[in-house]
């Protein structure tokens, strides 16, 4: 956007611009949700400005190409992912004089990385099956999942139900692998028998990573963690 000093008379650019970022705004909204449903491949840019009602025009106007687009999809999806991560991070911090308990802990966790998931799968499910054509297609995602895993263990193995054992990161770290690995499946193939879409998916693998996480160094869940605590 333009800076505007003194006598300048080029102000109408503004506006000009706003519509253009609603414009791409648009686009992008369409594309996410055209790709819940379909393919990459079988995405065409006409039936995208369809759904954004645009014309093609206004599509290559802000977007080189498909491939340009679908690379500003990604990066949506992980500003998006990075958000979600920083909401959970002060989620967290805000009950530091309160600690929250495992099983909160991985129901609040979970859920919004099943929402991630859910909102953004068609862009997740084009990125692993375009790996094999467009190399680093994925490697965005995967080194983002390492970094949040990296950051999330540590703090989670303080917990009080944890702290102290020497099994406490390893098993985190694998928990969290199960977890992740589950949701990109499911926006991969979503073979059930819980779908994406379903609570119940949130609540399942809440369940099994605070028993997983719990059960080590010879002790056992608690039979509480086996309760509904959503918060």
């Amino acid at each position: 956007m333009r800076a505007y000093g003194p006598g300048r008379t080029d102000a109408v650019d503004a506006p000009r611009y706003r519509s253009g970022q609603r414009s791409a705004d648009a686009l992008l909204e369409s594309g996410r949700t055209l790709l819940q449903r379909i393919s990459y491949e079988g995405l065409s840019v006409s039936e995208l400005c369809k759904e954004a009602n645009l014309t093609t025009g206004a599509f290559y106007r802000r977007f080189e190409s498909k491939d340009a687009f679908f690379l500003a999809l990604q990066r949506l999806a992980l500003d998006d992912a990075a958000r979600v991560k920083q909401t959970l991070d002060s989620r967290l911090d805000s009950k530091a004089d309160a600690p929250v308990a495992l099983m909160e802990c991985a129901w609040v966790v979970v859920e919004a990385i099943r929402a991630w998931h859910l909102s953004h799968r068609g862009v997740i499910r084009a990125s692993i099956q375009r790996r094999d054509h467009t190399p680093g297609s994925w490697e965005p995602f995967r080194e983002f999942g390492r970094g949040f895993v990296e950051d999330f263990a540590p703090r989670v193995a303080r917990f009080p139900e944890l702290c102290g054992r020497s099994d406490a990161l390893p098993r985190l770290q694998i928990a969290f692998q199960i977890v992740i690995g589950t949701m990109v499946n499911a926006a991969l193939n979503d073979p059930g028998p819980l779908k994406l879409d379903a609570p119940a998916m949130t609540d399942a693998l809440a369940q099994m990573f605070t028993l997983y996480v719990g059960a080590g160094a010879g002790g056992g869940a608690n039979r509480e963690s086996e309760v509904d605590v959503r918060p």
